[in-house]
């Protein structure tokens, strides 16, 4: 293959791509989720690391996590989403924009 086709195809893919279709985004329940297990990630992580140079890092990593699931949570609650992974189905039938209190 010549300089010319590897230019080509390279152009051609930039153009078109490999796959035309854009991936979807994940739903905000789940991207909070992942925050939440990020975050409990951490906090296992700063209780376990004994290295006192890496225990800088484990608090400022404990932190972020921390800042990025409450804003998560914060987008949420504006946006009246209701959920959790131990939900009943009485709590299905609850309204959108309802919150759950027990």
């Amino acid at each position: 293959m010549n300089i010319s086709e590897t230019l080509r195809k390279i152009q051609d893919y930039v153009r078109v791509g490999e796959n035309s279709k854009p991936k979807s985004l994940p739903s905000l329940p789940a991207v909070v989720e992942e925050a939440r297990q990020e975050w409990l990630n951490a906090q296992y992580y700063y209780n376990t690391v004994s290295d006192q140079d890496l225990i800088d890092h484990a608090v400022y990593l404990m932190q972020a996590t921390e800042k990025k699931y409450m804003y998560l949570l914060k987008q949420a609650r504006s946006a009246g989403i209701v959920y959790s992974p131990y939900m009943t189905s009485d709590d299905a039938e609850i309204g959108e924009n309802e919150v759950i209190t027990r």
